[in-house]
């Protein structure tokens, strides 16, 4: 009897992260930062030192700011962002990202980012990423790239609370602003 063997190709491991915080303001506001103002990401959050409307992704769901974004993330490339789902009635929007500069095992990566009101003045925010992690690659390197993600997102929570309590980014995104400038980039 022959045993058929996996090919590396077919071997997935699965990336699924998910963090969340509280933020004191209130659902309404939260969600305008991440929703609405989907492609001023740039704005306030770390890593990313541009982002701009993809004008070759016409939006096709209903109320979405944009079809689609592209991000600057320095040595890391820019990444195209596209709006999956888009529900501002539920405070919920997801987003494929691709990038060349990310490894090739990194397959069908997705953020998905909702806002439950607490109460008038606080929320909970909460982001999730999900992504296959293909063939010899995602076996070996999955551990490290979970790591590195979830470094990521709870960064990524941080600088969303920071911005949305006090209208100001966060220490490390003013140190990134602060570097850039002193390198004469802006």
């Amino acid at each position: 009897m022959l045993i058929a063997k996996p090919s590396k190709e077919s071997t997935v491991e699965k990336l699924d992260i998910k963090e969340f915080i509280e933020i004191n303001t209130s659902a309404d506001k939260a969600w305008e930062i991440i929703g609405p103002n989907f492609l001023s990401i740039a704005d306030w959050g770390r890593g990313i030192s541009r982002s701009w409307n993809n004008e070759s992704i016409p939006p096709t769901i209903e109320g979405a700011p944009a079809g689609a974004r592209f991000c600057d993330l320095g040595k890391f490339g820019v990444a195209d962002e596209r709006i999956l789902h888009y529900d501002a009635a539920n405070k919920e929007i997801t987003w494929s990202a691709q990038s060349e500069d990310l490894p090739g095992f990194v397959k069908r990566l997705q953020n998905a980012l909702n806002v439950q009101p607490i109460n008038e003045t606080s929320c909970r925010v909460t982001t999730h990423i999900t992504a296959d992690l293909r063939g010899i690659g995602g076996l070996l390197l999955g551990r490290p790239i979970k790591h590195n993600f979830t470094k990521l997102l709870k960064g990524f929570v941080k600088d969303w609370k920071a911005f949305a309590e006090t209208g100001n980014v966060s220490d490390t995104k003013q140190r990134e602003i602060s570097k850039a400038l002193a390198e004469g980039k802006s």
